[in-house]
């Protein structure tokens, strides 16, 4: 189990993650914020809007490919 330990605003959090997802996630979390442990709440939740939109273009490209591969399977 690793714990990552952030100030977000004026308040502290410690995050506790486990397994692969663990270095994953401080890998990311240290790309996204540039190795910074105070975080401002507006980079946060514009770090959380880019997060939200790069899942949607992915689901968008997944029905793409399953629209193609339908098409594949009815030929």
């Amino acid at each position: 189990m690793s714990k990552i330990s952030l100030q977000i605003g004026a308040k502290d959090f410690d995050i506790k993650l486990d397994g692969d997802f663990s270095e994953f996630f401080e890998k990311d979390f240290k790309k996204t914020f540039k190795d910074q442990r105070n975080i401002d709440i507006k980079d946060l939740l514009w770090s959380y809007v880019q997060k939200v939109y790069n899942e949607y273009e992915t689901e968008q490209q997944i029905k793409e490919i399953l629209s193609k591969v339908a098409k594949i399977d009815e030929a």
